[in-house]
């Protein structure tokens, strides 16, 4: 007699306090030991019985399967699997996300064609991926409550960095200003110093001549030592 679904309870809701075992020790999963052997299981594929749905497809490290017999276990995998049971990582409601009823297409996808891979029965019709249309899906009442808010949320972010921005741009304007302001008078003071040298320079230039006037005229009016009387 073949089991069916209703016949394996993998969650009770009852139990949900609103964290799961995401991983523990060194293992990127969950180890768990048996009386002849031990092997890894996933979380990762467990959230959407936990309420959590998943957009897209997990990691390949989160698949990584673990199986070991005791009796051919050269790894220690045995003591390697209870020392890892020493550190439990966890995840809550603010890693997981929104709980919710919300399917991916994405997600969707990735299960079929690991079913078909894998030979198992499906009986959702196989689509491409790349043809595949995102089921648009009506969000729950205490969902569409809570996109709301944090859509309020973000306006209000985006609000306030806008008014941030225009701050800031105001200010580098002004700054602008001041550095343009600065260069006039720079280039102001530049021509004035032009002007003064030049000034300087005729200045020079005058005084040498009177100089070497008056040389030449206190010479002519003295006696020359040569001439006789």
């Amino acid at each position: 007699m073949s089991l069916a679904l209703t016949d394996v309870v993998s969650y009770n809701p009852t139990y949900d306090i609103g964290t799961i075992i995401d991983s523990c020790g060194e293992f990127a999963n969950v180890p768990l030991l048996g009386i002849h052997g031990g092997i890894t299981y996933y979380p990762t594929l467990a959230r959407r019985q936990f309420g959590y749905p998943m957009k897209e497809k997990p990691r390949n490290i989160a698949l990584e399967s673990i199986f070991n017999h005791y009796q051919t276990d050269n790894k220690g995998m045995r003591d390697r699997f209870v020392k890892a049971w020493r550190t439990i990582h966890k995840k809550n409601s603010n890693q997981l996300g929104d709980k919710s009823g919300l399917t991916y297409e994405t997600y969707t996808q990735w299960v079929i064609d690991r079913a078909a891979e894998y030979g198992m029965p499906y009986t959702l019709p196989r689509y491409l991926s790349s043809t595949t249309p995102e089921l648009p899906l009506p969000l729950p009442p205490n969902t569409q409550e809570k996109y709301q808010g944090k859509m309020a949320d973000l306006d209000r972010v985006c609000a306030t960095w806008k008014r941030k921005y225009e701050e800031a741009m105001s200010e580098v304007k002004d700054r602008d200003m001041e550095i343009l302001q600065y260069k006039h008078e720079l280039l102001n003071k530049e021509h004035q110093l032009i002007e003064k040298n030049a000034q300087i320079l005729a200045q020079s230039a005058r005084l040498a001549q009177f100089i070497s006037r008056k040389e030449c005229m206190d010479f002519f009016a003295g006696v020359h030592p040569d001439v006789e009387e």
